[in-house]
């Protein structure tokens, strides 16, 4: 009787574990996914494709709609612009699954990524999992960047 409930104790434990473990892939998997959306949706708004003076075909990312205006750009709007609307439109979901979840625009606004025609984005999350007895803090961070190529 004595080793079916250690056997028993043993299973339970890789089976918390395995699940431990399914549930941090799956909550890296919604905080990458997320991070993608908002850096390829932000790339897409402000990027400008133009011809210069040479004749050749240049792309240029503007960070805000203004920016665009004073540079005669015909865009959709800012790259931080649409980011911070995306990450408005899908932090509610990603707070549901997370005690707390913070954005990183551009490695804190470095303007040289805009000039770069990169945009980078990194989220980090806290959340509390329940491990065996006891509640585990996990925290992770995901970076994703999109850039504008010629």
């Amino acid at each position: 009787m004595l080793t079916m409930i250690f056997f028993l104790f043993c299973l339970g434990s890789l089976v918390s574990l395995l699940l431990f473990q399914e549930q941090a892939d799956y909550l890296k998997m919604k905080v990458q996914h997320t991070a993608d959306l908002i850096s390829k949706g932000a790339r897409a708004a402000g990027k400008w494709e133009y011809v210069d003076t040479e004749g050749e075909r240049r792309t240029r990312l503007f960070a805000t709609t203004g920016e665009a205006i004073g540079s005669e750009a015909e865009i959709i709007r800012g790259a931080r612009e649409e980011a911070e609307i995306l990450w408005g439109n899908n932090r509610s979901s990603l707070e549901k699954g997370f005690d707390r979840a913070r954005i990183t625009h551009q490695k804190g606004e470095q303007p040289y990524l805009y000039r770069q025609g990169i945009y980078h984005v990194r989220i980090g999350v806290d959340s509390n999992v329940p491990y065996l007895w006891d509640d585990v803090d996990i925290r992770m961070e995901r970076v994703s960047q999109s850039g504008v190529y010629d």
